[in-house]
């Protein structure tokens, strides 16, 4: 070996330390913190609204009694978190949909994005709780000035002219937060432009399933808040454990049965599917397993005498039952939703 072999050096360099491995941490995506953004700010604005009504005004022991009973405090609860739930999807949808338009991943100001969104989405929360408070009463005193007639020409009760103006309500409420969210997000993408390499963000078997499973929750919680009056009538010794697990507990247990079903039954290629059928999935799941739990309700409360449905009712074993069998139709409808909107996109992954 010849000495121009060697380096010029003295003495030879050491060796070089081997290369650290590359990290497998992916920065969450811009839709998702938007939408993690908006359901903070719902949450926060829900809290210190219900707070001011608590504290600030001249019935506060009233209230504060009020709300110390699971019956009332368990609906206003539910109805902060589906709203947050709904208005967490509308933005990320909304978000995304901006993103895959514009091929892009990433904006040139993501400060500028998010205090907008989050200027506009405080001010436009405040414009539709006042405006819903200001309907609310004027139907509260349209229904009892006119009870009866609303009883002779709908058939209608008091009870039922309530739950009727509070379903009527909650749907204007849920379109005016679907329709405002969407609004609030495109005002704030205009003052900002895209950033970085093209690229659309990804959208694959996980969001879709995800996204079902939180379409259900929303119908779910929604649900639970109308229905949930009438019940109570009938179970007035109902206390905190039987109130935390229905509006709470429950509907936790079926959104992870929901979203571990949607990932099973979904093909791991999903095609151009996108948001819309992955909502139009979780709600079709969810509505399939009300029709079939409605039909055998119908069924056993027809072949069963009244003894033995007041038995029935006050019996632990048969509740577990009834929630098994929910359950499972709502693991078939998850299914069969699959099936059906994703039937294109199985059929080029088999002939692939």
């Amino acid at each position: 070996m010849t000495p121009s072999t060697f380096p010029a050096s003295a003495s030879p360099s050491p060796a070089s330390p081997p290369a650290a491995p590359a990290s497998t941490h992916r920065p969450a995506s811009l839709a998702w913190r938007l939408a993690l953004t908006a359901v903070i700010v719902r949450l926060a604005y829900g809290a210190l609204v219900q707070g001011y009504t608590m504290l600030a005004l001249p019935q506060f022991d009233q209230m504060r009694e009020m709300y110390s009973q699971p019956q009332y405090l368990m609906p206003l609860l539910t109805n902060i978190l589906a709203s947050a739930v709904m208005v967490g999807l509308t933005v990320w949808g909304t978000m995304h949909g901006w993103l895959r338009r514009h091929n892009t991943t990433a904006v040139d100001e993501p400060r500028k994005l998010f205090g907008t969104f989050i200027a506009l989405q405080l001010i436009y929360t405040l414009m539709v709780s006042a405006a819903t408070a200001y309907l609310h009463n004027v139907g509260m005193h349209f229904v009892m000035e006119n009870r009866g007639a609303l009883t002779q020409q709908f058939g209608l009760e008091l009870t039922g002219q309530f739950l009727t103006m509070a379903l009527l309500f909650r749907v204007v409420n849920i379109v005016l937060e679907i329709v405002g969210m969407c609004l609030v997000v495109r005002i704030a993408a205009w003052t900002v432009q895209r950033k970085g390499a093209p690229g659309a963000p990804a959208y694959g078997r996980r969001h879709a399933a995800w996204i079902a499973g939180l379409s259900m929750l929303a119908w779910q919680l929604t649900v639970s808040i109308a229905a949930g009056g009438y019940l109570q009538m009938m179970f007035l010794d109902a206390g905190w454990t039987a109130f935390v697990s229905g509006y709470m507990v429950l509907p936790a247990l079926l959104l992870a049965l929901c979203v571990v079903t949607c990932l099973k039954a979904l093909p791991r290629h999903i095609g151009r599917a996108r948001m819309g059928r992955a909502v139009a999935h979780g709600s079709l799941a969810f509505w399939l397993a009300q029709a079939a739990g409605i039909g055998l309700a119908y069924l056993a409360v027809n072949a069963m005498t009244w003894s033995q449905m007041m038995r029935a009712a006050q019996s632990y074993s048969a509740s577990a039952a009834v929630l098994a069998i929910y359950a499972a139709l709502l693991v078939m409808g998850c299914m069969a939703g699959a099936l059906a909107l994703y039937w294109g996109a199985r059929q080029a992954a088999k002939s692939a």
